[in-house]
């Protein structure tokens, strides 16, 4: 089993043969689509604990969220519990080089409040939220968790130096697909977004727009070709 992000990333064989456009929409995407939230953070000193201060900040933010607070303050409890969220989140790449065990030192703190601060004031109390939201799963992809469901508008967030790429709108159509998919549509989704706090940009589409953008399909014409493919098994990478 694998989840809805490692099917964006991999199996470009289908996706290349059922979103032919998708490299030209993230290329007109990225030289002008993008919307201004705030100005591009400053260049972190290093970088190779950026996966640790992305969801270290994601998960204040939720701490946040969840006690009634989308301010700027973290009381010591709020950031302890964010804290061992994130280690327990993260502690399967320890293997693969990332530091889980030593604690952000203060420059990185920093980075991590900044982070969270933008996140709670993107994400306000002006629509509905529902903080990292679990899609049930479909064929060989399991259940697979969101990031930021706000109002009507599923958002993935990527806090990265990096444009968009296609593998991040194959992501958000991938979770929608699987909401299709599920017998009471668990969650209202019209529009898809991305929200990068690090770079100060996002963009928020409509569901319809964007399967037409990188298929030339109808949504729901799209969503059923994604879960008949991975309900039957028979797809190439």
């Amino acid at each position: 089993m694998i989840d809805a992000s490692t099917f964006a990333i991999s199996f470009n064989a289908f996706w290349h043969a059922y979103t032919p456009t998708c490299e030209h929409f993230v290329r007109r995407l990225n030289l002008g689509g993008l919307n201004r939230f705030d100005r591009p953070m400053t260049q972190p000193t290093k970088t190779t604990r950026r996966a640790v201060i992305a969801e270290y900040a994601f998960s204040i933010f939720v701490e946040r969220r969840e006690s009634s607070w989308a301010g700027s303050y973290d009381s010591k409890g709020q950031r302890e519990t964010a804290w061992s969220k994130t280690v327990g989140r993260l502690a399967q790449y320890s293997d693969q080089g990332l530091d889980v065990e030593n604690r952000l030192n203060e420059e990185e703190d920093r980075e991590v409040s900044e982070i969270a601060n933008r996140l709670g004031r993107f994400f306000d109390g002006s629509r509905p939220v529902v903080l990292r939201p679990m899609f049930t799963g479909c064929g060989y992809v399991d259940a697979s968790e969101g990031d930021v469901l706000f109002g009507s508008t599923l958002y993935e967030v990527k806090t990265v130096e990096r444009p968009v790429r296609s593998s991040d709108i194959r992501q958000t159509i991938t979770y929608a697909a699987l909401n299709s998919a599920s017998g009471s549509k668990q969650f209202e989704i019209q529009n898809v977004g991305l929200f990068n706090p690090r770079r100060g940009q996002y963009c928020d589409i409509s569901v319809e727009h964007i399967c037409s953008e990188i298929s030339g399909r109808p949504a729901q014409e799209l969503f059923a070709v994604i879960v008949q493919a991975l309900s039957s098994g028979e797809i190439s990478r």
